[in-house]
Order: C-alpha cells, then sequence, then structure tokens
C-alpha cells in the first residue's frame, strides 16, 4: 500500500468526508423530526388523520428502507468508486429536499411520509459508505480518532435534529419556509464538501448481479463466512444500538413521570445521552492507540449494568435525586462511546477491502432489527408485563451483564488447553 504521507484528521483525506456525512446526518433527522414535529402542531390541526398513526408512521418509514435496501447499497459501494457514488447521494438529497419544501407549502402530509421514506433509503444507501470508505483513505493507526469524531458527530447530529424539530414548531406560520431554506441549505452544503473527497475506486471487481435478492444472499453468506471475532464485534455493535434505542425512546415518559421535568427536561436528558456518547467516543479514539481496545467491550458493558443499577435504586425512591440521574445518564453514555468505536474500527480493520461495504451493510441490517426488537420488546413489558420505567432502564441496562459473560466465555473458549501433566 502507498505512504500517506499528508494523511491526517484535517488533511483532504478526511475533513471533506467528515463534514459530508454529518451533514447528512444532521438532514435526516432535522427533516425526519420537523416532518413529525410540524405534522402534530401545524399539518395535522389543519388536515384529518390520527396524529399519532401519522407520527409512528413517520418513524417506521425512515428505518424500513434500512432493512429492504441496505444488502444491495453494500453490494454496490463494493463495486464502484465509492467517492463518485457518495456524490451522487448527496445530489439525490438535495433533489430530494427540494420537492420536501413543496410538500411543505402544500402541507401535503402523504408526500412528507413519502419523502421520509425516501430519505431513509437514501441514508440506507450512504450507510455501507459511511464506514467503508473511511480506511481508504486513512491509515490503520488513524482509525480511531477518526470512528471517535463520527461517533460524535452521529449523536450531535441526532441531538440537534431533535431540537430542530422542536424549534420550528414554535415558529408559527414561518416554520414551513424556514424547515425548506433549512433542509435545502444543509443538503446543498453536502454537496459542495462531497465534491472534495478523494476517489475511492472499488478494491476488486464482483459479479454484476447487484438485485436485492441476490444481494441479500450473498451478503449472509459472507456475513456466516467471517471469523468469530469479527460476528462478535458486530453483535456487540448491534446490542448498543438495541440498549441506545431503548433509552432514548423512554426518556420523555422518563423525565415527565418519574423526575417531575418540565417539557425540557426530556430534551436536556438526551443532550446529555448523545453527548456523553459522542466524547466516549473521542476519548477512546485518543487514548485507545493505535490498535482497537477490543477488550474494552466487556468491560464496558459490564458497566452499563453496574450503571443500570444505581439508576435503579434512585429512580424508585420517592424523591429521585436529579444530579445522581445526570451521572448514570452520562457515565451510561461515555461507557456506550468507548465500547462502540474501537468495535467498529476492528471490523474495519479485519475486514478485506472487496467485502468491507457489505459487512457494514450486513451490520446496518442488524443495528435495524435491533432497534425494532428493542421498540417491540419495550411495548411487551410496558403493556404486558406492567413493568415501570425504573425496572425497564433496569432490565435494558442489565443486559450488560449477558453481554459481559457471553465475550467473556468467547475469549476464553479461543484459549488454549493447559498441557496435561
Amino acid at each position: 500500500m502507498p505512504s500517506r504521507p499528508t494523511a491526517s484528521l484535517l488533511s483532504r483525506r478526511f475533513l471533506p468526508y467528515f463534514f459530508t456525512q454529518a451533514l447528512g446526518a444532521f438532514n435526516d433527522n432535522a427533516f425526519r423530526f420537523s416532518v413529525m414535529f410540524l405534522i402534530t402542531y401545524e399539518i395535522g390541526t389543519a388536515q384529518d388523520g390520527n396524529i399519532d398513526v401519522l407520527m409512528n408512521l413517520a418513524a417506521g418509514l425512515f428505518i424500513l428502507p434500512g432493512l429492504l435496501f441496505s444488502p444491495m447499497a453494500g453490494h454496490w459501494a463494493d463495486r464502484f468508486d465509492q467517492a463518485a457514488l457518495a456524490r451522487v447521494l448527496k445530489w439525490t438529497e438535495l433533489g430530494l429536499m427540494l420537492i420536501a419544501a413543496l410538500a411543505f407549502w402544500w402541507q401535503s402530509v402523504w408526500l412528507l411520509m413519502l419523502l421520509v421514506f425516501l430519505m431513509g433509503t437514501q441514508s440506507a444507501w450512504f450507510g455501507p459508505l459511511k464506514y467503508a470508505i473511511v480506511p481508504r483513505h486513512l491509515p490503520a493507526s488513524m482509525l480511531m480518532r477518526a470512528n471517535g469524531w463520527v461517533t460524535a458527530s452521529t449523536f450531535t447530529a441526532i441531538l440537534l435534529g431533535t431540537l430542530t424539530g422542536g424549534l420550528l414548531a414554535a415558529t408559527g406560520d414561518r416554520a414551513t419556509l424556514i424547515a425548506s431554506l433549512l433542509v435545502i441549505g444543509v443538503a446543498l452544503a453536502g454537496v459542495a464538501a462531497a465534491r472534495f473527497i478523494p476517489a475511492a475506486p472499488a478494491p476488486g471487481r464482483l459479479p454484476d448481479h447487484a438485485g436485492p435478492l441476490e444481494s441479500w444472499a450473498s451478503t449472509w453468506r459472507l456475513l456466516l463466512q467471517q471469523p468469530a471475532s469479527l460476528r462478535l464485534s458486530m453483535g456487540l455493535i448491534s446490542w448498543f444500538w438495541f440498549v441506545g434505542a431503548g433509552y432514548l425512546t423512554q426518556f420523555p415518559r422518563f423525565a415527565e413521570e418519574v423526575l417531575g421535568l418540565p417539557a425540557d427536561g426530556a430534551t436536556g436528558l438526551l443532550a446529555l445521552f448523545a453527548l456523553s456518547i459522542g466524547a466516549g467516543g473521542l476519548l477512546v479514539g485518543y487514548l485507545g492507540g493505535r490498535r482497537p481496545p477490543r477488550a474494552v467491550a466487556p468491560f464496558a458493558a459490564l458497566g452499563v449494568a453496574l450503571v443500570a443499577i444505581d439508576w435503579y435504586v434512585v429512580a424508585s425512591a420517592p424523591s429521585p435525586s436529579l444530579w445522581r440521574i445526570g451521572v448514570d445518564i452520562a457515565l451510561t453514555g461515555l461507557l456506550a462511546g468507548t465500547l462502540v468505536v474501537p468495535l467498529y474500527s476492528h471490523l474495519q480493520r479485519a475486514s478485506r477491502p472487496s467485502q468491507r461495504a457489505r459487512l457494514i451493510a450486513a451490520l446496518n441490517v442488524q443495528n435495524a432489527l435491533a432497534m425494532v426488537v428493542s421498540s417491540l420488546l419495550a411495548i411487551a413489558l410496558f403493556a404486558v408485563v406492567g413493568i415501570g420505567l425504573p425496572t425497564f432502564f433496569l432490565l435494558f441496562g442489565g443486559t450488560g451483564l449477558l453481554v459481559a459473560i457471553a465475550v467473556w466465555r468467547h475469549w476464553r473458549g479461543l484459549m488454549p488447553a493447559a498441557p496435561r501433566r
């Protein structure tokens, strides 16, 4: 592999890509939450329709394309120049946001629902690129820091997108105009940033077929062929999304029902959790050295479980301590960030360049399924079992103990047997 004397996080090898993916992540969330808030406060009041149904439909339509199209997207990302594909996808995003401006102007709920699905599709196609292209431009010794910044930007984008939706709802009649200008402006910035991503030609030649069924079958065959350690790392990443999705979904209820906070309280909890994940990712990225410290995974998972115990104890008290809850949320986020960044870095290093995008696509499908299971399990626990919110956080966080035991048993199985005397 040729030397990369100019490779750094501030060089053209990383910075244009970083801004491209960060702007895309923000626009995904800003558009989705803008639609959801505007349906609730503006459009939904002017048209017939069940707002609760529309809100859940919007959430589902954004996740569904990840399940349907990720394998095909990974196949194409391994076949074509990844930088060129990123530019095509950013132009696609701009086109969708221009149509979104018309949908906002017309107050067309169903066109907005269609656009949420199409934006989810665009995101599903960009997903395999997000982590597959980084090792093409940076040496292995810089992957930890790069992934730390990508993780931090992802969760900052989720936070800012959520805040954007709430702020737009407070602007009254100007909400649709501001939303239109915002998402179009961010899409334009993403198109500009993508122009400067260096070329990343396909590292190998794949078969010409790339249809949905063929891509699904070949992607899962490829996944099953990987070493157990790599599949375990991917499973741990999906566990991260399983727990994270469960926590984020319940923060609004937890802030109101358990902590007695005003409406802004849920936003504060979300902000603390998201920023703590980003801080944990950056911390391990800069302190973890050149090689991904996968050994941190079981300790981070165990830490999440232990913090969940304190969370349960504090939240179950007659007068929960707000500062202790804040510490528990921050610690959970820090531990989650330190867990996921080394795992992504290991996946990038351990996978073959010609297969990397397809493996990340398989991981994205796993992550989407993990979030769906998280939602269904939460519904069952609340509606069928009848648990309270403190118990919910204890059960979800407590799965970290099972994860830590499973990883330890896997590592023990890899150790050579002691010689017989």
